[in-house]
């Protein structure tokens, strides 16, 4: 076979994932009715892990196992749109990590939430405005995060799933050179993250903190000679900068 012939055999495998997709919605769409004809929750998701285990189990390659878990997120994600959409509080703004994990843990088709604060997190779910929220818990280098802990002893809500990220911060700034910064802002867990990095490299500028590293990004954006500790789809989104990494892993709920 030359290269034509095999992207014609990809076309033909394409149509029929295409087809087999769009069987396997109508199969969902029908769940979602006899749930709703149950009263039972339509989001499963112990059901969703044995599906991605025996798929893990079942994979013979040369398909990335990691890409496979990647895929099946989106398909339940979309899945799950259509049986019933899922309400994801999360503490926000967009692009923060907890935004990264609820992405993560709930794929991309359900309805995300930000919310200016953790205990507003909570709320929403206890009034019933949105299905699960997300939070962050604890930090391998900060340790737990007590706004979330103290919320989970005055709340009725219960932790239903964990997701660990991987965290990678970067110093952005409109500056053309780190020795321009003489003020940097962020939440203060992110700057707990990088104090070791900022000692070494800025030990004489201040830092601000803020409700958190998107807002960071949005102070930096407007004063001259300012910086923000964030991460990388926060800088992306709101503007260009030079920028340093400090990377540590982090779990949120």
């Amino acid at each position: 076979m030359d290269l034509e012939d095999w992207r014609a055999r990809i076309d033909a495998i394409d149509r029929q994932l295409l087809d087999l997709l769009n069987q396997r919605a109508q199969a969902a769409i029908e769940v979602g009715r006899a749930k709703g004809a149950l009263g039972v929750p339509y989001y499963a998701p112990d059901r969703e892990k044995e599906i991605l285990d025996r798929l893990e189990r079942k994979n013979p390659g040369p398909f990335p196992t990691e890409a496979v878990r990647a895929i099946w997120r989106e398909i339940f994600s979309a899945s799950l749109a259509l049986e019933q959409p899922l309400r994801v509080a999360y503490f926000g703004p967009a692009a923060t990590f907890t935004h990264q994990a609820a992405r993560s843990r709930f794929g991309s088709s359900a309805v995300f939430l930000p919310c200016r604060g953790i205990p507003e997190v909570f709320t929403e779910v206890e009034r019933d405005c949105a299905d699960y929220g997300v939070v962050p818990v604890e930090n391998s280098t900060e340790g737990p995060v007590n706004h979330t802990l103290d919320r989970l002893m005055d709340s009725a809500l219960l932790i239903s799933g964990e997701v660990l990220l991987e965290i990678h911060q970067h110093l952005i700034s409109r500056s053309q050179d780190i020795s321009e910064v003489k003020t940097i802002y962020s939440h203060p867990q992110a700057l707990g993250q990088c104090r070791h990095w900022l000692g070494e490299q800025l030990p004489d500028v201040p830092t601000v903190e803020v409700a958190s590293p998107a807002a960071a990004v949005e102070r930096a954006a407007t004063e001259p000679n300012a910086a923000a500790i964030a991460c990388h789809v926060t800088r992306t989104m709101l503007f260009s900068g030079c920028c340093a990494v400090s990377d540590t892993p982090a779990v949120c709920v």
